[in-house]
């Protein structure tokens, strides 16, 4: 199957930009994947810089690095199965709907292997970029909006505070984008009339996994979230605990691995003692103690906090961005020299489709059936 991908970009006249000086509308740029019509030939073959046009050159800069043997050559010829503007799957067929946003800083076309499986299962899929959040944003015409520099404090005490102000933005975006949806299946010049507007679903990464769990509490619209390593520190349910205001759509959580603190805080003493020293160093050591406390206690707050059906899987030897395109872009053929990338996408994808093809299709499958009996995952203990 060919995928057809199209970009446009959104305005809320309701929300001005907070990180702009000019405070103008907040805009943001998605891209819209669906299944392009069969009988459509492209000229020639699309490569994942695509994804960064009208600025392909973006793409190499970002991760080009000679020393890691990823050159412009490898960067240039990643193939990919999704061509811009492609003509969409002709009929008069609706299809169910994800919304994606990804992780902090990350491009929001940065799981490519999952949200073209997501379209070739039958899903039309929508990538927020999230702006001054993105590192780059691309705008159609080519202008480039830069990440916003954000104010930690000199001790990182505003850490929470401000991803937490990031996270309320994202989960603004995914509202205003589902607002938008009815307009696009209104009037857009590809997905008119192809939006089954009663079946959304979002799924994240990261900051994305907190986001869409965020929308999700707070959008009646959707009808099934999935978080991928999702950043669950940034959760307070305390309050809709002890008042009993639980959550009961469908939730996936799934997971890098346990939330361990003594193996977490040794690998990330050892991911930073070469880089920082002194002062810096005891910083960040006293402020990852603070994340993974939290991360341990709000993992078991968000389970208690879901009433409805939940998920809580972990993948085994993952990193945090074995959920996204990175391992292949870095040309990671095995993560932590255990874990081969092709098996950890398979694994993620198929746990995906699944879960959103039972909870938001209504369709029974073998999902419990799958975890048990793939080796890679496991149920995470809360």
């Amino acid at each position: 199957m060919i995928i057809g991908r199209t970009v446009r970009v959104l305005e809320d006249t309701n929300r001005k930009e907070i990180f702009s000086k000019n405070h103008e509308n907040r805009k943001i740029v998605v891209s819209i994947f669906y299944p392009a019509d069969g009988e459509w030939k492209p000229e020639q073959q699309a490569y994942y810089k695509d994804l960064y046009s009208p600025c392909e050159e973006v793409f190499i800069e970002r991760y080009k690095d000679d020393d890691e043997e990823i050159s412009e050559e490898y960067l240039n010829n990643i193939k990919i199965n999704s061509y811009n503007d492609a003509p969409i799957a002709k009929g008069d067929k609706e299809y169910p709907l994800i919304i994606f946003s990804p992780g902090f800083g990350m491009g929001r076309d940065t799981s490519m292997f999952n949200v073209e499986r997501l379209v070739h299962e039958g899903y039309i899929v929508i990538t927020i970029g999230h702006t001054y959040d993105t590192t780059v944003t691309i705008f159609p015409d080519g202008n480039i909006i830069e990440q916003t520099t954000l104010d930690f404090g000199p001790k990182y005490e505003k850490l929470f505070e401000k991803m937490n102000e990031l996270k309320d933005m994202r989960e603004n975006d995914i509202s205003f984008v589902i607002d938008e949806l009815k307009e696009l299946n209104k009037n857009d010049s590809i997905v008119k009339g192809k939006i089954s507007l009663n079946k959304i679903g979002v799924l994240g990464h990261s900051l994305g996994g907190a986001a869409v769990m965020e929308a999700g509490r707070e959008d009646t619209r959707i009808k099934a979230v999935a978080m991928l390593d999702g950043a669950q520190q940034y959760f307070d349910l305390k309050e809709d605990i002890q008042s009993k205001n639980f959550f009961s759509t469908p939730v996936l959580n799934f997971r890098m691995d346990s939330i361990d603190y003594k193996s977490a805080m040794s690998e990330y003493i050892n991911e930073i003692k070469d880089e920082l020293d002194g002062e810096e160093f005891k910083q960040k050591i006293v402020k990852y103690d603070e994340v993974l406390n939290l991360k341990i206690n709000r993992q078991k707050e968000l389970y208690d906090y879901l009433s409805g059906d939940k998920m809580f899987i972990k993948l085994h030897d993952a990193e945090h961005h074995t959920f996204t395109d990175r391992p292949i872009l870095l040309r990671q053929e095995y993560i932590n020299g255990k874990l081969k990338t092709e098996d950890a996408h398979r694994a993620i994808n198929e746990v995906i489709v699944r879960f959103f093809e039972e909870y938001l299709l209504q369709e029974k499958n073998d999902l419990n059936s799958y975890i048990a009996n793939e080796k890679l995952i496991s149920s995470v203990d809360v």
